[in-house]
């Protein structure tokens, strides 16, 4: 497989995320090319990870707009990558399968982080929240865009589920079967440093991620205190929440040394999204010896194990079931899940990521 070239597509680079590191580290692993939409000034850059990275456009104002980025993204894999034809297997991430139409004859891999949420298992509770004008407009362009993706997913020579929920989600939504490789976690990275005076959360500031109910829970618990470090398009609304609530601390985004450092430090950490397909939260979290609270469902219940290494509370769960948890969650319970926690993390490592990696490209590169 050495001598084969590789390269690695995956969306658009707009946050420092999960998917984003998952992507850098494959490159480096499998010395790999990278080609992405663009690149955000808020992102993770694989050019600085000295991989050779093609940027299709530049971001603009234009990028931040859901529904503008979408069409603008996949038109850019369509028309933009005729250089594939230079590589023997291409590996795909997020939604960039248009691509495959200029990559005839290679191999075709497609890492699955979730089917498109807002045209599968998100669809009804995204029509649910919109106007009557834009209900028009979204369903004829969720239709072609199923009718596209699955056209275009069904081609490929493999899929690789980063989970059992996504795995689920493939064989239900698209009626087609799948391998696992999880994602990676550098954990040599996330370290335990102490136990302080505060529960952290540094998820993306979202709806998905329900971060405004861990803060509504902490307005409720005033002699404990609260972290949140991160942004996104709710930021002003958990400000709000948290205006004149001295235990809860909002700093915005932070830079990755003081991350670990405020990890690394927690009692614990509260990580509870709807349907995660994975979330690679709880295993930093867990690798820097911190137990999590979240939530049982999605690819958090393959992660956290209830009541050794987190608490897992009800899919239905309450603000009154995250102040309950909090309250069980002290000091010292956080620290006598802290060796069951670094144990569990080892169980998601690079190399381990990497080494499933390599079988499945082997296995799809026989022919090559």
């Amino acid at each position: 497989m050495n001598n084969k070239k590789i390269i690695i597509l995956h969306d658009y680079f707009l946050y420092k995320g999960g998917g984003e590191r998952l992507v850098i580290t494959l490159a480096k692993r499998l010395k790999a090319d990278i080609c992405t939409a663009f690149i955000s000034k808020d992102a993770f850059d694989p050019r600085e990870y000295g991989i050779n990275t093609i940027q299709l456009y530049k971001e603009s104002k234009w990028s931040k707009i859901p529904g503008f980025r979408y069409t603008q993204v996949n038109l850019a894999f369509l028309l933009k990558t005729k250089f594939l034809k230079n590589y023997d297997i291409v590996i795909y991430s997020g939604d960039c399968l248009n691509a495959i139409l200029n990559a005839k004859g290679k191999k075709n891999i497609a890492y699955v982080h979730t089917p498109p949420r807002h045209l599968y298992d998100s669809y009804y509770d995204r029509l649910k929240s919109y106007s009557f004008i834009k209900k028009l407009i979204f369903v004829p362009y969720a239709h072609f865009n199923r009718i596209r993706y699955e056209y275009l997913i069904k081609k490929m020579d493999l899929l690789i589920a980063n989970s059992n929920t996504i795995q689920e989600r493939i064989k239900k939504y698209l009626g087609l079967n799948s391998v696992i490789a999880y994602p990676p976690c550098d954990t040599s990275k996330f370290k335990y440093i102490d136990t302080q005076d505060y529960y952290f959360s540094w998820a993306r500031l979202y709806p998905a991620k329900r971060v405004d109910m861990i803060v509504e829970a902490f307005t409720k618990m005033p002699d404990k205190k609260l972290i949140v470090a991160s942004g996104g398009p709710e930021l002003s609304k958990i400000q709000k929440i948290a205006a004149n609530h001295p235990n809860i601390e909002v700093k915005g985004w932070i830079s990755d040394v003081e991350l670990l450092e405020l990890l690394g430090k927690c009692i614990a950490t509260i990580y509870i999204p709807i349907r995660e397909d994975f979330g690679m939260s709880p295993v930093e979290s867990m690798s820097a010896g911190k137990p999590v609270i979240g939530v049982n469902e999605g690819g958090l219940q393959e992660t956290i194990i209830h009541n050794k290494t987190g608490i897992l509370l009800n899919p239905k769960f309450t603000i009154d079931d995250i102040v309950s948890a909090v309250k069980q969650m002290d000091r010292s319970k956080a620290l006598s899940m802290r060796a069951n926690c670094e144990k569990r993390a080892q169980d998601f490592t690079e190399d381990k990521f990497i080494d499933k990696m390599n079988e499945y490209i082997d296995l799809v590169s026989k022919n090559l």
